[in-house]
């Protein structure tokens, strides 16, 4: 039960941690990097301190917040350097995969307040 109320915050988390093993190591350490990590790591903070909503939206801003660090990881680089180096690249379709995460997340946690009603 507690494990299902975390999800989405612990798999964001997770998918933060190995974005930030796979870029950091790299010789890919500029400000956009780093700036895609912060994003990155901002978004699973919100995913943790966002409450499901109570309506069949209920994973709205939890999800939507995923979606939304994803799309500015995803432009910072092109914003700040005017292109995308190939650790930018898998920065971003790690930013993808944690969207998803964090709405398999929700998916059960909403599957588990349901069942408790």
């Amino acid at each position: 039960m507690i494990l299902n109320k975390y999800l989405a915050a612990l798999l964001s988390i997770g998918i933060v941690v190995l974005t930030a093993f796979i870029a950091i190591p790299e010789a890919d350490r500029t400000p956009a990097t780093i700036g895609q990590l912060v994003i990155l790591a901002l978004g699973a903070i919100v995913t943790y301190l966002v409450p499901l909503l109570e309506s069949r939206w209920a994973g709205l801003f939890k999800t939507g917040s995923a979606v939304v660090a994803a799309v500015i990881a995803a432009a910072i680089p092109f914003l700040t350097a005017g292109g995308i180096t190939a650790v930018q690249v898998a920065v971003v379709a790690l930013a993808a995969l944690n969207a998803l995460a964090v709405e398999v997340g929700v998916q059960v946690r909403k599957d588990d307040l349901r069942l408790a009603a």
